[in-house]
């Protein structure tokens, strides 16, 4: 089972692996309100994280404590 912390540096790898398979002249083609949905849900997903607020050093830490008992 990974942890908060792998799974949001597994979201966060999601985000940037998308982005890369949009090339910037395309995006730079949409417009404003096209751009915010390219990569919606990934990027949905690394700030579902960041809100909850569980990959906060206190977090980490104590799930770190928890697995290694």
């Amino acid at each position: 089972m990974s942890t908060n912390y792998e799974q949001f540096i597994s979201a966060n790898q999601a985000l940037i692996d998308c982005y890369a398979q949009v090339p910037a002249e395309q995006f730079s083609a949409l417009s404003r309100n096209e751009q915010a949905q390219v990569c919606r849900s990934e990027a949905e997903s690394v700030r579902t994280f960041l809100s909850s607020d569980s990959v906060n050093f206190r977090n980490i830490l104590a799930e770190r404590i928890r697995n290694a008992e």
